[in-house]
């Protein structure tokens, strides 16, 4: 699974009324996706997000086809874009991307069903909370174990990486909830507090953290909750076209 698959399965969370799955913050989560994209690629000494451009160091290909493709296009724009237009031009698609990949991997179960406007909805029925709680955990103790540098370490640099992440889209409360996760939250909080020093940090974390600060500039777009259940709790806001229909 790639930053972003994980990302995502931490944006799932069991509905606490009803049956199915809801999707955390998809509007920021959006965002951060993206941004884990870039993170990853710089973990692997590919891109360096600089302060005005992202810098393509080396356009070779990386194992994962989709993060090659992202490098492709980084390396093929001239001049290459800023961290906030790259964000910016974050394609509607990319969360229903991300959901198709999950559920290719059997990581979600998702269901479709076709509205009364004609256009297919997607249900988040399932997902692997197993993996989720595993994943949970090893972010808590990247941030436990947190000494100032994350280099030479690519394990700690990703999972410090993907703790911004999860703050940069709003999922604080829920990767770490109520009153058991209040130590978490609160070592998290720091951490992201801590942007200035970033550069120590290595180059995923230091992507991460300018992913947040422009993520901010860019602003707010109109949170719409994504449930799963019910015809309600469809994800019928994202108009990108995937295999399995529209998102």
């Amino acid at each position: 699974m790639t930053m972003g698959d994980e990302l995502l399965l931490l944006a799932i969370t069991p509905r606490r009324l009803r049956a199915g799955m809801r999707i955390r913050s998809p509007q920021r989560l959006r965002l951060a996706l993206r941004a884990a994209e870039l993170a990853e690629l710089a973990l692997a000494g590919r891109v360096e997000v600089g302060e005005r451009r992202i810098a393509v160091r080396d356009s070779t290909p990386v194992d994962v086809p989709r993060l090659s493709g992202v490098l492709r296009v980084l390396a093929g724009t001239e001049p290459p874009p800023t961290l906030e237009e790259w964000l910016r031009a974050a394609p509607r698609s990319l969360l229903a991307e991300y959901v198709s990949r999950l559920q290719d991997r059997k990581v979600i179960r998702v269901r479709r069903w076709r509205g009364r406007d004609g256009r297919t909805r997607n249900d988040v029925l399932a997902a692997d909370l197993p993996r989720r709680r595993e994943r949970v955990a090893r972010l808590a103790a990247a941030v436990r174990a947190l000494d100032g540098s994350a280099d030479g370490d690519p394990g700690l640099a990703y999972d410090l990486a993907l703790a911004v992440l999860v703050r940069s889209a709003r999922l604080t409360a829920a990767v770490h909830p109520g009153p058991r996760g209040w130590a978490a939250r609160r070592r998290l909080a720091a951490l992201t507090a801590s942007g200035g020093d970033c550069a120590v940090l290595g180059g995923a974390v230091a992507a991460a953290y300018a992913a947040e600060a422009a993520a901010a500039r860019i602003g707010e777009y109109p949170d719409r909750g994504v449930h799963g259940g019910g015809s309600d709790a469809s994800l019928g806001g994202y108009d990108g076209q995937t295999p399995g229909g529209t998102w």
